[in-house]
């Protein structure tokens, strides 16, 4: 294997932050990032129903040309690739922790709107952010109530 493509959803806050995770990191093999749902990317894997649902990692090169990994297994070899987190990447392979590791990917991937928005810098205007619910008002507390 001579690189990996990721194809990930440039929509989301957290995919994004993602991808700028991966760039920062030293990595063994070089990383190159498609949107999901670009017209290159449907041109290049249009068998993949996937895409733009899950994360989809593709290899390039090697005997490993064109294989694909999807969702958690994405996740596990863009570790993988990384000199930092590559012992991870096993670790988090192994029977014992595989499916605590597929689980959190899907739980985070679930609920990706809702963190991308705490990622997001809020879009303020005046004295109102619309990341932010607005805080009820508290109670009065009554007279004489412990405090």
């Amino acid at each position: 294997m001579e690189s990996l493509t990721v194809y990930y959803d440039v929509h989301c806050a957290l995919c994004r932050r993602c991808r700028e995770w991966l760039e920062s990191q030293p990595t063994h093999l070089p990383l190159r990032f498609v949107e999901a749902d670009a017209v290159e990317a449907a041109r290049l894997l249009p068998q993949l129903p996937w895409l733009g649902q899950e994360l989809v990692v593709v290899a390039s090169g090697g005997s490993e040309e064109g294989s694909a990994w999807i969702g958690p297994a994405g996740f596990i070899v863009c570790l993988w690739a990384t000199v930092r987190y590559r012992e991870w990447s096993w670790k988090l392979s192994r029977p014992g922790l595989a499916p605590t590791a597929e689980s959190f990917f899907h739980l985070v991937s679930a609920n990706r709107d809702r963190i991308g928005r705490r990622l997001e810098p809020p879009e303020c205007t005046g004295a109102r952010c619309t990341h932010r619910l607005p805080h009820p008002a508290q109670p009065p507390i009554p007279t004489g109530a412990p405090r």
